[in-house]
């Protein structure tokens, strides 16, 4: 049996405020569950909830990361999330600069 290859992603996780973004980004990064976290501090997102078509403000982080690293990232950001149900969503790398991925890699390993 094999193990699965690591591969770079970005986590997308929208947050209540910019305060909880950079919360979430120093924690992750900190602890080398990621190597960078980049916040978009105001987003729209519109969506439903409860039954209910809501209209929000919030902030975006971008999280790279490496796929090995996934499930102990989910586990933090939901730990500290104001959210009952975060977005924590991985999207895979598929091509980038090598130097860059292999930065990831380094500082996460």
């Amino acid at each position: 049996m094999g193990t699965e290859p690591i591969h770079v992603v970005i986590v997308m996780v929208t947050a209540a405020s910019q305060d909880e973004a950079v919360k979430i980004a120093d924690q992750v990064v900190r602890s080398r569950l990621a190597a960078c976290a980049s916040t978009i501090p105001t987003v729209r997102s519109t969506y439903w909830w409860e039954g209910k078509l809501m209209n929000d403000e919030e902030s975006l982080l971008l999280i790279k990361t490496t796929s090995d690293k996934f499930n102990s990232l989910e586990e933090t950001i939901r730990r500290i999330h104001s959210y009952k149900v975060p977005e924590i969503i991985a999207i895979p790398v598929c091509n980038g600069f090598p130097p860059y991925l292999e930065w990831v890699l380094q500082e996460t390993s």
